[in-house]
């Protein structure tokens, strides 16, 4: 792909992803950031994944960002999802107490849960 067919992707935010050295494999970070498996990029986003299992079964968690570290819309962060992890997947993202809150890297942080697995409330 050329420069002049990236950029026009790049602009429409249709470029395709690609899998990156995780932090995990290059063995950089610690706690939580440090588990992270999987990661990858698409030249307007950044998403690392990491699998948990949790009393509720196996859920994926995964921190998105963007190049210029701004906000993120939700029906970007819904195609993220889709494109990342399958249409039909269910993903939440949480607001946690005020007592709870990191925030110090400009992260959006969802967790993706298995095939399958529905939440016991909707829209």
């Amino acid at each position: 792909m050329n420069r002049a067919e990236r950029r026009k992707l790049q602009k429409s935010g249709n470029l395709p992803w690609e899998q990156k050295p995780s932090p995990k494999e290059s063995g950089v970070g610690t706690g939580w950031f440090g588990e992270m498996d999987k990661a990858y990029s698409n030249g307007k986003y950044a998403v690392m994944v990491r699998t948990l299992n949790t009393m509720i079964g196996r859920v994926e968690h995964a921190c998105i960002r963007n190049t210029g570290n701004t906000d993120i819309p939700w029906r970007e962060k819904q195609k993220i999802k889709n494109e990342l992890f399958g249409k039909e997947r269910v993903a939440v993202e949480v607001f946690p107490a005020e007592s709870e809150l990191v925030d110090e890297a400009g992260m959006y942080h969802i967790w993706v849960f298995a095939e399958g697995d529905k939440l016991p409330f909707g829209l």
